[in-house]
């Protein structure tokens, strides 16, 4: 089990494990909420303390919810808003760097992923801890 924290301690996060793969995107949402993503299972992950949701309403569809803490604004978690979609994205930003050395790093181009015919690009995986994500 591991366990990571908001900046002021109001919202804790755990997990049974490290992530596979961390996800660094670049779309407008992920660069300004300053995740960086693992993947989950809806039912594996148990978040405690108040959150807030925010849905994106520039889109011409929102897929998901941010969960954030209310006291210090830290993104913890998006949940789908389709119930049917099981998997949903903690901040791993949360956690202590120790527990996520060497996971691979991934950096989808989706500035446009609201396009179609835009394909995500994975730039260049890195482990976690190489010095551009820490």
């Amino acid at each position: 089990m591991i366990e990571g924290r908001c900046i002021c301690g109001s919202v804790t996060v755990e997990l049974p494990r490290p992530p596979d793969y961390l996800n660094a995107c670049n779309c407008r949402l992920c660069q300004r909420s300053g995740g960086v993503w693992g993947y989950y299972p809806a039912d594996e992950v148990t978040i405690r303390g108040e959150t807030r949701r925010f849905v994106r309403n520039d889109l011409s569809e929102a897929f998901l919810a941010n969960l954030f803490c209310p006291v210090c604004g830290n993104a913890a978690a998006w949940v789908a808003l389709d119930p049917e979609y099981a998997r949903m994205g903690v901040n791993m930003r949360l956690f202590e760097p120790e527990v996520l050395r060497g996971i691979e790093t991934r950096f989808p181009d989706r500035l446009n992923w609201e396009k179609e015919d835009t394909p995500a690009v994975l730039h260049d995986p890195r482990p976690y801890g190489d010095g551009r994500i820490l």
